[in-house]
């Protein structure tokens, strides 16, 4: 619109000037005509740019509140923001969201009664939805419609849901929908969930001091889904017994696959325009799970169908790891009570694609291979983003590090569609090559070679030192590999904004740089020991150990390289402190990168068993059938 004002005052100029000259009476000179136009055109420019501020303004809302909520009849709802339209995400540099943690888990007895299949909508009520259009506890920190949330257990992230839920009920009649992932990983948390649900719509209730909630204002249906989808409230209910009653009889499912995003398309399809009466409700979506799902290809159906529906959806579930997708997590099966340790599941990445390294640790330390991103997995993340809801992320042990959410927001992945994001990396030649350097680290490298080897004169000298440097050639050829890529946009590393991928190119270089010269240390003294073998100088003294060494011998090339290793990852240490690219940093620095070789004693190896022995000794017997493992 002010656009077409500009282009008017431009054609009614000249006009303007040739009518003053006909009016003698005016007296106004042509240069005053002249002036007062382009005034007119400069505010009018002014305009456009306070628009234009305004409106990108408006993307981005934040607010802090307190998840603890230990008393929910002291919230004063009146203070909170309104519910914003949900705006589609776009691609931002050093954009800002907020922070996460993961979930525990353990099942529920089943209960026998007639179940509705949610697989096949009600036809009616879907033909009224518009069709797709092509924490910590005692901090919160959230942007509305782009944002996680980091609560502590559980019951802190369903107190923050009872807060979404007044704001529904502020703006009519709302209808909650509860969708439970049936896996067997779930079962303690649906317990808890069942026991401190009934309580937060009791407190609810107390605090609707305007009835909004009662005669029927707020109803509630609950979903169960697993490879299928089961609904459990034969009808939407404002009975908070028959809620807790439904969730206790989510079923069980041992397929090991999630549908959520066709769970959420059939929820919307089903509620999005729910009508009891003549009163229509506003509906929003509660996913609770700790796993990404399984069918990510309806990711941006479920979104569209959401978006058009006016649906939000919120997401209780576990933090994704830090550039990994599969995790690992404990089980009890509820039937046996059998515990299983270290079974997979997959719980990342945060991002649209993994954009870290791959690479073990050298040395005694933690090697950070379940280490939380600060955010939720990707597909979760951008579902509740999108659609104007919260990702609320749970914790999920008591041995994972997690990271500060005020620190995080700037480091927050880009939750576009899978499409936008590629296009983004396409004009990004840093963003290019992190993503390839962590798709050739992906393979299962071995981890540091051995340390210790017996005496240089002696006959299984030889041998080890050989089977110890194949290990490193292995991993010396893949760090090369990924450091190609990485060194030829190396003077184009200033031209990159974003906080995310600076951080993300300084480490990745850091560290291919340090293991690439304790690759070609190792092999260094190994050579020298073969060619001018040691002798050992005290009493005792039985085999030859490589250390940790400041001085880099290879080449004055290879102390250069590891001087820059070294300031690559300082850099990361001191730029983004508090972060999981700041923790990897400083692992990485713990040990010098040079080798050097000392005496130490090591116990007698067993001498080996003769032929009478070994025919003394009872046979094996054939192993047992291996078990099948449960699918979480």
């Amino acid at each position: 619109m002010l656009l077409q004002l500009l282009h008017r005052l431009e054609q009614m100029s000249p006009r303007m000037a040739r009518w003053l000259g006909d009016r003698p009476d005016l007296q106004v000179p042509a240069i005053g005509v002249s002036l007062a136009t382009h005034l007119a055109i400069v505010f009018a420019f002014g305009m456009i740019g306070y628009a234009a501020h305004t409106e990108r303004a408006a993307e981005f809302r934040t607010e802090v509140v307190n998840t603890a909520l230990p008393d929910l009849s002291r919230l004063d709802t009146t203070e909170l923001s309104q519910i914003d339209k949900p705006q589609l995400l776009e691609a931002t540099a050093g954009s800002f969201a907020p922070l996460v943690a993961p979930i525990v888990v353990a099942p529920v007895p089943q209960q026998s009664q007639k179940q509705v299949d949610l697989s096949k909508p009600d036809v009616a009520r879907a033909a009224e939805i518009v069709l797709p259009m092509a924490s910590r506890l005692d901090q919160a920190v959230t942007i509305r419609g782009l944002g996680t949330e980091q609560v502590g257990a559980v019951e802190g992230a369903v107190d923050r849901i009872a807060v979404e839920i007044m704001r529904r009920l502020e703006h009519g009649r709302t209808l909650v929908v509860w969708a439970f992932d049936a896996s067997g990983s779930l079962v303690a948390e649906r317990e808890r969930l069942s026991k401190h649900i009934e309580q937060v719509y009791s407190d609810l209730y107390k605090l609707d001091q305007q009835s909004l909630a009662r005669d029927g204002g707020l109803l509630t249906a609950v979903v169960g889904f697993g490879q299928d989808r089961k609904l459990l409230t034969h009808e939407p209910t404002a009975d908070p017994a028959a809620i807790t009653s439904a969730i206790d009889r989510v079923p069980l499912d041992e397929t090991g696959v999630e549908s959520t995003f066709q769970t959420t398309v059939d929820i919307v399809r089903r509620y999005g325009k729910y009508k009891r009466g003549n009163d229509l409700y506003h509906t929003m979506i509660i996913i609770v799970t700790d796993e990404i799902g399984d069918d990510e290809n309806y990711l941006e159906e479920a979104i569209s169908v959401a978006v058009a529906a006016k649906v939000p959806v919120y997401v209780l579930g576990s933090p994704a790891l830090f550039g990994r997708s599969e995790g690992y997590m404990d089980y009890t099966d509820p039937k046996t009570k059998k515990t299983y340790h270290h079974l997979p599941v997959t719980q990342g990445p945060e991002s649209a694609r993994i954009e870290q390294i791959r690479l073990p640790f050298w040395y005694n330390g933690p090697q950070y291979e379940m280490l939380d991103s600060g955010f939720g997995p990707y597909a979760l993340s951008r579902l509740a983003g999108v659609t104007g809801g919260i990702y609320f992320v749970t914790r999920m042990g008591p041995n994972r590090i997690t990271f500060d959410p005020a620190g995080m927001r700037e480091y927050r992945p880009d939750w576009v569609s899978r499409q936008q994001y590629e296009l983004a990396i396409a004009r990004h030649p840093i963003r290019q090559a992190v993503l390839q350097a962590a798709l050739l680290t992906q393979q299962n490298l071995p981890r540091q070679p051995g340390l210790t080897f017996p005496p240089a004169d002696d006959a299984e000298f030889k041998e080890a030192m050989k089977k110890q440097q194949e290990v490193v050639a292995r991993v010396a050829y893949t760090v090369d590999q990924a450091l190609e890529p990485i060194s030829a946009v190396a003077k184009q590393r200033d031209r990159e904004t974003s906080r995310r991928w600076q951080a993300q190119y300084d480490l990745i270089r850091g560290r291919l740089l340090a293991v690439k010269i304790r690759c070609y240390e190792y092999n260094w003294a190994c050579a020298k020991m073969k060619k001018d073998p040691a002798k050992f100088t005290q009493p005792g003294s039985n085999a030859w150990r490589l250390v940790p060494d400041e001085e880099i011998h290879y080449s004055d090339k290879a102390a250069a390289a590891g001087k820059e290793a070294r300031a690559l990852l300082k850099r990361v240490i001191d730029d983004h402190p508090g972060t999981p690219w700041a923790l990897l940093a400083q692992r990485e620095l713990k040990d010098p990168f040079g080798f050097k070789w000392i005496e130490t004693t090591v116990p007698p190896r067993p001498k080996p068993q003769d032929a009478a022995q070994k025919k003394a000794m009872p046979k094996n017997n054939p192993p047992p059938k291996q078990e099948a493992l449960p699918k979480l």
